[in-house]
């Protein structure tokens, strides 16, 4: 039977190797290297999160932050660079999204058993 400890560092290891991790953090080290981008790179992604928290809590959406985060998408895409940490970033998302849900389903079978707690809540 193998370890579980050691195949998360295994997958820890194969996840910094992969070209998706590659390609991110050396599209961050060019974003960092121009103070002017790297400031819209963060709005960008400041305002992407907390729309994406907003849709989630329930908040009505903000027309506003939405404009301005496609403005801010439209200024970012144009500088090649830019174009670069945001796909860069997207692929490396994808494939974090697909190891979770890889993960998810090979437990799944032992965590339905608690689902009685989320049923009895249902219930009242």
């Amino acid at each position: 039977m193998s370890n579980p400890y050691d195949k998360a560092h295994e997958l820890a290891k194969s996840i910094k190797d992969s070209q998706e991790y590659s390609e991110l953090t050396k599209s961050i080290e060019l974003v960092k290297s121009d103070e002017n981008l790297y400031k819209m790179v963060k709005n960008f992604f400041t305002l992407k999160t907390q729309i994406e928290i907003d849709m989630l809590s329930g908040k009505e959406e903000s027309k506003e932050k939405k404009d301005n985060l496609k403005r801010l998408h439209d200024l970012v895409m144009a500088i090649p660079e830019g174009r670069k940490i945001i796909e860069s970033q997207y692929r490396f998302q994808r494939l974090m999204g697909d190891i979770y849900k890889i993960i998810g389903e090979a437990i799944n079978e032992g965590m339905e058993f608690f689902n009685f707690l989320q049923e009895k809540e249902e219930q009242k």
